[in-house]
């Protein structure tokens, strides 16, 4: 470690003339410094420089061509993915909680004193007390003494909380761990709930595992994204193992397709697999309009793009639309370009003479 060195504040400005200095190309300087002002240098250009590094004679630069932009738009495929996953989880988050409060309810009750009791739950040894069915319960019944609504109203009026009232003041992390220490029976209820399984098939260990290794990556997920993390080369854990176990395809045809994914698209694979899509379908959506956004200006990444998420990618070209200049461009950056209209090239409906190439951004495009 090197203590004399010292990390000193720098204008956009100077950190315009820094990435200069390393074979950075700027195609809109003030673009640059607008967003390194807005986002700032390390959320930007820190975290998303290491595809377009390389070193010569020792000295880190930029590879030849990369541009600002180009990192930029990485950037912001990140951003919006890391922006649907945040949405589709606490989408995933909701349904859960009512799925679990569904089996508890069937199976204790309504009434916190019952369905609270320790006989109704297995312990089970863990690295972390908070996590043991001792440290889950307490947390639950101190969640009961919630002073906020609607746990306070229905502690007042009723004289109890119902599970699925209880677990709105829950967080992720303590539902995943108490569905965890549910027994096998209510464990396969709820299997069957967010499967749409058999009784045989929910009993699968195998189907069990797959429950759980999916929870624990949503958890991983959920909060990557709440911390601001990158998303796109994420990976919290490999369920290879999972997605390509022949006893699991018998359940679940289509995960033969993601053998080979990784992170984000792994997240999706597990997803796949329930009955209420609209977490994946989230997730998924943003993951292909952002890829193809991106690949349409930046073709070249579409390697590290794929080594990522371990995918072959198919890319639809898209272009933004300027109705006012009548002009139609492959970068959404370009000239300043505000009130856009974003086209998939390939709709035929859209006649692409009715515009012309921008001469700046589409000299390769058709």
């Amino acid at each position: 470690m090197d203590n004399n060195k010292k990390i000193l504040y720098s204008t956009s400005d100077e950190q315009v003339q820094k990435l200069k200095s390393k074979k950075l190309i700027f195609e809109d300087e003030n673009f640059a410094k607008n967003q390194l002002a807005e986002y700032g240098y390390y959320n930007i250009i820190n975290s998303y420089k290491a595809p377009y590094m390389t070193t010569t004679d020792g000295n880190k630069e930029y590879i030849s061509g990369t541009s600002f932009e180009q990192i930029y738009s990485l950037f912001t495929l990140d951003h919006n993915l890391r922006n649907s996953i945040m949405s589709a989880m606490l989408d995933f988050e909701e349904h859960l909680r009512a799925a679990t409060a569904e089996v508890i309810a069937r199976n204790w009750g309504t009434d916190h004193n019952e369905y609270l009791k320790w006989e109704h739950y297995r312990d089970r040894s863990v690295v972390k007390e908070r996590f043991s069915l001792r440290g889950i319960l307490g947390t639950l019944r101190q969640n009961i003494m919630s002073g906020k609504d609607p746990i306070k109203y229905y502690r007042e009026n009723y004289g109890i909380v119902p599970p699925w009232i209880l677990f709105k003041g829950t967080y992720f992390s303590t539902l995943i761990n108490l569905i965890r220490l549910f027994k096998s029976d209510q464990k396969k209820e709820l299997i069957q709930i967010m499967y749409n399984l058999d009784e045989e098939a929910s009993s699968s260990p195998i189907v069990i595992r797959l429950f759980s290794e999916t929870l624990f990556m949503c958890l991983d997920f959920r909060n990557r994204a709440a911390h601001g993390g990158r998303i796109y080369n994420f990976e919290p854990r490999d369920t290879a193992f999972l997605l390509n176990n022949s006893d699991l395809q018998n359940y679940f045809l289509d995960l033969n397709v993601w053998q080979n994914s990784r992170g984000v698209a792994q997240l999706l694979a597990l997803l796949s697999c329930f009955t209420y899509l609209n977490p994946y379908t989230t997730i998924d959506s943003s993951l292909s309009e952002e890829i193809n956004r991106h690949l349409s200006v930046y073709p070249q990444d579409k390697v590290i793009i794929e080594n990522f998420i371990g995918m072959e990618l198919t890319v639809k070209k898209v272009i933004w639309i300027s109705p006012k200049t009548r002009k139609f461009h492959t970068n959404p950056n370009c000239s300043g370009m505000k009130n856009y209209i974003k086209i998939t090239y390939d709709e035929t409906s859209f006649d692409i003479n009715q515009f012309e190439p921008c001469k700046k951004c589409c000299k390769d495009f058709l």
